[in-house]
């Protein structure tokens, strides 16, 4: 006599949770999820959680303290009574200088400097050509921070002819968007320094672009590898294990991604830092000039986690441990990057950067492993097995799309001073840019979620039926969207919040 619920089983046979009641309805795959293990044990991720706090908190205690601009000379909005000679800045922790550093707009155009480091690289000086004559000055500066991240603004002040000074005290500039200043002064610059000026700041322009696109692979490679981890130790299970040399390979091809998207951004960083010297990016000097402050421990460690990554990606299991020590290294040089090193409260700040960065590269990796998983049996000539698939990484998916979204809450309202900087600032607008394409990407998933994996799991029709192939090129169209969102975090990044 055939056991209860055997009419099913020829049709979801590679199902054994199914073996005993049908799937008719797709509010049960959570529990029956959670009973076949497929959800990950709550202790181990508050290990591994806690082992990232402390590793990014450990590294980034020099990064608490703010970089900010805390005088210049002649102060902001004075007036100086005599020529100037020299323009100062100082600034609360040491700097490094982007592009021009410093520039100066006079009453007949830009003004010619040299600029020059003191104190560590907390004092700069500017120096003009000629004592600067009777006019009002306004001076632009941009500079990055030990961490890397850069930041820029601006100061005016007026130069008198009768001698007399205001006495305004020495004062902090106000942040603004910063831009190399022009080098036109009328009838004292060449054209052959504007020609040059102009193709340095060219070449600046382009290295900055270069270093956020390296900085955008290398996020992508670690979300890639994390998620195809998370895939293949919890969602592969019973006969598509068979699928895991698969999903080793991803792994491997994003730690390599990883490892040379690094050394992309640091030839372009030293270009970046040189003021647009393409010679730099060859140079020993001027890439070790450029690694300053947490920037080598961002790029070490980050380097460090994909060789990790790179030599624990096995078809078994017993190497996934490396892996995930490569992850969780890698994955705290890119915390240590980004900005949640100088808000407070920094356990909130850190535990809600963590969190939100584990739970993209389950959501993100997840997607773009599945695709591939999909696309090679599909090429091999095997039974994609969707529906299965697709349940049980829409469990994961589900839980790490949640923590998205309260994660990002938290980070936003910690790190914004005020609710109008989200469409006054470039930060903002960018933030808004990424919501609003993880939205896209989320309604999705949640269609999958809700409406493709249940028809699939319910459905009669013989395997790589249309429901299949949906789902198929639904992963390929996420994967492209997804990609769009690394682009605007990597732009995000690299932006200063209050400009």
């Amino acid at each position: 006599m055939k056991a209860a619920g055997a009419a099913h089983r020829p049709h979801l046979r590679f199902v054994p949770m199914f073996a005993k009641e049908p799937p008719t309805m797709y509010s049960p795959v959570l529990t029956l999820a959670a009973r076949r293990g497929w959800i990950p044990s709550a202790r181990l991720l508050i290990v591994a959680l806690s082992l990232a706090v402390a590793l990014v908190s450990a590294v980034a205690a020099p990064a608490l303290a703010h970089t900010d601009l805390e005088s210049t000379t002649p102060a902001d909005g004075a007036s100086v009574g005599e020529p100037v000679d020299e323009v100062t800045l100082t600034f609360t922790l040491p700097v490094t200088q982007l592009g021009d550093g410093v520039s100066l707009e006079g009453p007949e155009g830009g003004v010619p400097l040299e600029v020059s480091a003191a104190r560590e690289g907390v004092e700069w000086t500017a120096e003009p050509r000629e004592p600067l004559e009777a006019g009002t000055y306004t001076g632009e500066w941009t500079v990055a921070a030990e961490d890397g991240h850069p930041l820029s603004g601006d100061f005016t002040f007026t130069v008198r002819t009768d001698g007399v000074s205001d006495g305004v005290a020495t004062s902090e500039g106000q942040p603004t968007p910063g831009s190399d200043g022009e080098t036109d002064d009328g009838s004292t610059t060449s054209a052959s320094e504007e020609s040059e000026d102009s193709e340095e700041e060219s070449r600046s322009a382009i290295a900055e672009w270069v270093t956020r696109l390296a900085s955008a692979a290398a996020l992508w490679g670690g979300l890639v590898a994390a998620g195809a981890l998370v895939l293949g130790t919890w969602v592969l299970t019973g006969r598509d294990r068979v699928d895991r040399p698969v999903v080793a390979r991803v792994m491997r091809g994003s730690a390599v991604l990883v490892l040379l998207a690094l050394v992309v951004r640091v030839m372009a960083r030293a270009v970046l830092v040189s003021q647009g010297e393409p010679t730099a990016a060859v140079s020993a000097e001027a890439i070790g000039a450029s690694l300053t402050g947490t920037t080598r421990w961002v790029l070490g460690l980050q380097a460090l986690g994909a060789v990790l990554v790179l030599a624990g990606a096995r078809p078994r299991l017993q190497w996934a441990w490396l892996a995930g020590a490569g992850l969780l290294v890698l994955g705290a040089g890119h915390i240590l990057a980004g900005h949640s090193n100088t808000v407070e409260p920094r356990w909130l700040v850190l535990t809600a950067d963590i969190a939100h960065l584990v739970a993209a590269a389950v959501w993100v990796g997840g997607v773009v492993t599945l695709g591939v998983l999909l696309r090679h049996r599909r090429r091999h000539g095997r039974p994609l097995d969707a529906a299965i698939l697709g349940a049980r990484y829409s469990v994961v998916a589900a839980a790490s799309v949640a923590v998205v979204g309260i994660a990002g809450v938290i980070l936003t309202l910690t790190i914004l001073d005020r609710f109008d900087q989200l469409w006054e600032t470039t930060w903002g607008l960018l933030l808004l840019g990424k919501v609003a394409v993880v939205a896209v990407v989320g309604a999705i998933g949640a269609y999958n979620h809700l409406r493709l994996v249940p028809s699939l799991a319910n459905t009669t029709e013989p395997e790589g039926h249309d429901g299949s192939d949906r789902l198929r090129r639904s992963t390929t169209f996420e994967t492209v969207l997804m990609a769009g969102v690394v682009l605007l975090t990597a732009w995000l990044v690299a932006a200063a919040v209050g400009v």
